[in-house]
């Protein structure tokens, strides 16, 4: 390839990097000393991706519409890692002393199974059964983006905060990206109809600062 060519090709490469850079969205991530004190107060939402799971590939094609709540062999499941990244997170809040009220997640057993392990019960929630289709094309998922926006402007129960256990593009609901497994944002509603994303925390970060 001649020179000039390949000065040209490194040239877009590095544009093509510094503008994916610039379309990282900045989130705060992990907790720090104020975000910890808004947990153990109450008054957030945390919205997790579920746990570890051996593979992205469900065992069979299937209608996502129809996971077959309870009938797990049909789906991706949690990894013996999945189960104990999931206890290490319940683990977590509960020396962290972080006060819990309402646990709902996806129908999929690898979303309710990260919820039960983590925090010993939960609530099915179609809500959370996002696809990772583009909303932009894909209406039925554009309905789901809107109601958890609609569910981040409600305030949990007293001296609670509410955890919803869903999959990878609940983070780019709130503008946060697409989270790893067993990663969390959380969301703050503000009692007048509308929500703040305050961070974007992986599943090692449920720490004290």
């Amino acid at each position: 390839m001649p020179k000039r060519l390949v000065l040209v090709a490194m040239l877009f490469t590095v544009l093509a990097s510094a503008q994916l850079m610039a379309e990282e969205p900045k989130v705060p991530l992990g907790i720090d000393t104020a975000l910890m004190s808004k947990l153990r107060q109450g008054g957030l939402l945390i919205f997790f991706r579920h746990g570890l799971t051996p593979n992205y590939k469900d065992a069979l094609d299937r209608d996502p519409d129809d996971p077959l709540p309870g009938n797990c062999s049909h789906q991706r499941n949690l990894s013996a890692d999945g189960i104990d990244q999931s206890r290490a997170i319940g683990e977590a809040f509960r020396d962290l002393e972080i006060p819990l009220g309402i646990v709902r997640a996806s129908p999929m057993c690898r979303s309710y199974d990260t919820a039960w392990y983590a925090f010993g019960r939960f609530e099915r929630d179609r809500n959370m059964l996002l696809h990772g289709t583009n909303p932009e094309k894909d209406p039925p998922e554009a309905k789901i983006w809107k109601n958890i926006r609609n569910i981040a402007r409600i305030p949990p129960l007293p001296m609670t905060n509410s955890v919803f256990v869903s999959h990878g593009t609940v983070g780019e609901v709130f503008g946060a990206g697409y989270l790893e497994e067993g990663e969390a944002v959380i969301v703050e509603p503000d009692g007048k109809g509308a929500w703040r994303l305050l961070a974007r925390v992986k599943s090692d970060q449920w720490k004290a600062p």
